[in-house]
């Protein structure tokens, strides 16, 4: 832990989607992990970790996703239009084109957004190529 925050680190992030089965498959494949169990009545599925060992967690939830996500994810890729590809190939859908520093926004099966880039990013938004 660095600073005085209030929070140790991050535990996990949250996504809620109506699919549970359908979105673990997508994220699993995305992550190169097997979901754990199902658990809490049929309610939530951790899918794998996350850098710094911070976990995806899948809630299922009654609402479908009607307006664009608050937040996202952005995930690091060694070749953005390999795994735009591939992303497709899963049932993921390309939002955006590629950005001015090779930014591309995509959506898993459900349309919850996130984005992904061949670079790695400082605190101060420096970009470095992967």
């Amino acid at each position: 832990m660095t600073g005085n925050g209030i929070v140790h680190e991050l535990g996990a992030v949250t996504l809620d989607v109506n699919g549970l089965e359908s979105e673990a498959a997508f994220w699993s494949e995305m992550l190169g992990e097997q979901p754990g169990p199902v658990r809490s009545g049929g309610g939530w599925v951790t899918v794998g970790t996350l850098s710094g060992g911070t976990f995806l967690v899948l809630q299922k939830v009654p609402e479908p996703r009607v307006v664009k996500n608050r937040a996202h994810m952005c995930f690091q890729v060694t070749n953005v239009d390999e795994a735009i590809s591939r992303i497709v190939e899963l049932g993921g859908s390309q939002i955006s084109e590629p950005r001015a520093g090779g930014g591309v926004t995509m959506a898993d099966p459900e349309g919850n957004e996130f984005c992904i880039g061949a670079f790695s990013t400082t605190k101060e938004g420096v970009r470095t190529p992967l």
